[in-house]
């Protein structure tokens, strides 16, 4: 096993209980739906959050011709699973209870945090990649982090629905294009 290789198995083992947490999660809406009042601009984060999942794993890969690895740039490129797992547990609450769960208000109680988690996870991508290759990378889909970094402001600064309904149908826009660059090979 190579140093990429035990890299990418530590990474995926973070991701996945990222991931194996939102769809436990989703789970848990899905049996409380008789209790649970959904928000569209929740149900658009939830959604982002698993793509950011699957497309931070996916990015990864361009990292495998690396043949040596610092402390440095593994400890920055794990901390993008250990952040969106953050997110993933902050994206729904525990409905263990028998009461009402309004994901409106649920959403915009976390939304500064999810947030800016969020942003922390474009900047230290970022912060990786500049540390792995030695440059900034805007091209092509490492371009979609300063697009969304700029769409995430916005939601940071303020909580007016307004601006998290315009935020979340860019950021389904933006997810699209995302999707579509993990739709090319990779290796």
């Amino acid at each position: 096993m190579n140093a990429f290789e035990f890299l990418l198995a530590l990474y995926t083992i973070v991701a996945g209980l990222g991931i194996s947490l939102l769809v436990r999660s989703i789970g848990q809406v899905i049996e409380a739906r008789d209790r649970v009042r959904l928000y569209w601009v929740h149900t658009c984060w939830v959604a982002l959050i698993f793509v950011s999942h699957v497309v931070s794993w996916f990015g990864l890969w361009g990292y495998a011709r690396n043949e040596s690895w610092t402390i440095l740039q593994a400890l920055l490129l794990l901390c993008v699973p250990v952040l969106l797992y953050l997110i993933s547990h902050l994206s729904v609450p525990e409905l263990d209870d028998d009461r009402v769960h309004d994901m409106r208000e649920y959403y915009f109680r976390h939304a500064r945090w999810m947030q800016g988690l969020l942003l922390t996870v474009i900047v230290t991508g970022a912060l990786a990649h500049f540390v792995i290759a030695g440059q900034l990378d805007f091209s092509g889909g490492r371009g979609i982090r300063g697009a969304m970094a700029v769409i995430l402001l916005p939601g940071i600064i303020s909580l007016r629905p307004a601006v998290h309904a315009v935020q979340a149908a860019l950021l389904l826009l933006v997810m699209a294009i995302a999707v579509s660059y993990v739709a090319q090979p990779i290796g």
